[in-house]
């Protein structure tokens, strides 16, 4: 994942020419008009703060869902009131990840898993719509996004309790 675009250079956007909204997945795209009146378009866009805790409403990168940089926003400051709603709301959405630490049921009725699991913030069940919605990093993590776009993760799925293990190993 770099921070130049594919001509190799910085890509800063300019804030009063960006538009960013959710398509009917509820995947962010963006919009940008550039100086020659030509308009560029990114789906699935995902936004990322460079400074989270010191300076969260600035540098704000964007890259396209194979990790590849599409822009940089310097600031939310001069940004739209709906964009910089939407992207606080991603934002807390993408900084806040809820921690399985045990699998109790897993159930699968047309397409949809049902999940019945421990947390690091207590039981929890949830609804995913299908495969697609549970992500595997390497080595062994999970990140799972519910029906309601809520994210939870198995920081290392090996090392959950045999019982959890047999469990995911229905859908992975």
């Amino acid at each position: 994942m770099g921070v130049k675009d594919s001509t190799g250079l910085l890509k800063a956007f300019d804030p009063h020419r960006l538009r960013i909204w959710r398509d009917s997945f509820g995947d962010l795209q963006l919009e940008t008009v550039e100086p020659d009146g030509e308009r560029k378009r990114y789906e699935r866009v995902y936004p990322s703060r460079a400074y989270p805790l010191t300076a969260p409403a600035e540098f704000i990168s964007f890259f396209d869902p194979d990790d590849n940089f599409v822009g940089m926003l310097a600031s939310l400051d001069d940004v739209d009131a709906a964009t910089r709603r939407l992207l606080e709301e991603e934002f807390d959405r993408r900084y806040f990840v809820v921690r399985i630490t045990a699998v109790q049921s897993l159930r699968v009725n047309a397409g949809i898993i049902s999940w019945r699991v421990e947390t690091d913030r207590g039981p929890r069940t949830f609804e995913v719509r299908d495969r697609d919605d549970i992500r595997t990093e390497p080595p062994a993590r999970l990140i799972i996004k519910d029906v309601d776009g809520n994210r939870y993760e198995v920081p290392d799925h090996t090392r959950l309790d045999r019982v959890s293990r047999e469990l995911l190993e229905q859908l992975l």
